[in-house]
């Protein structure tokens, strides 16, 4: 039931994919993407998700909740299969629990993860009539939430 849940959810995030192929040429003012914002140090709060044949990936670079100025960098990838994988900062993750359900009109999957430097990571996903959710909480191994980011 949750991968047919995750089916669905990625159906209602299609709205992410690069389908219009003609929009490639970036224009004057469109922003750069976060792996250029990375390496030229100009960090600012972003997420973007591509769509693709096999998962639907999805990157976010939030700022350090504790206050440390730290930019965090995190993926998340959603299989066509309703598999989840994340990786925060370099530090993979195991799925260590996952649950849906339907609440208030919106099938909603959540999926926790433990860091191999033990921090946590949650991953909820919301699909409506109306709209798609992505969204992703981190916790440092002193039960510190430090990220948040959605798309």
């Amino acid at each position: 039931m949750k991968r047919l849940f995750i089916a669905f959810a990625l159906i209602g995030l299609s709205g992410c994919d690069n389908a219009s192929d003609q929009d490639s040429i970036p224009s004057a003012d469109s922003k750069p993407s976060i792996s250029s914002m990375i390496a030229n140090g100009t960090e600012e709060l972003t997420s973007e998700c591509t769509k693709g044949e096999v998962s639907l990936d999805c990157e976010f670079l939030s700022g350090d909740l504790l206050g440390s100025g730290k930019w965090h960098h995190a993926k998340v990838f959603i299989s066509k299969q309703g598999k989840v994988d994340v990786t925060i900062d370099n530090e993979r993750f195991y799925q260590i629990e996952a649950s849906s359900g339907f609440y208030q009109g919106e099938n909603v999957g959540k999926f926790r993860f433990k860091g191999l430097n033990n921090s946590i990571a949650e991953v909820t996903i919301r699909n409506s009539n109306s709209e798609s959710k992505i969204s992703l909480d981190a916790w440092n191994t002193d039960s510190k939430k430090f990220m948040i980011a959605s798309y």
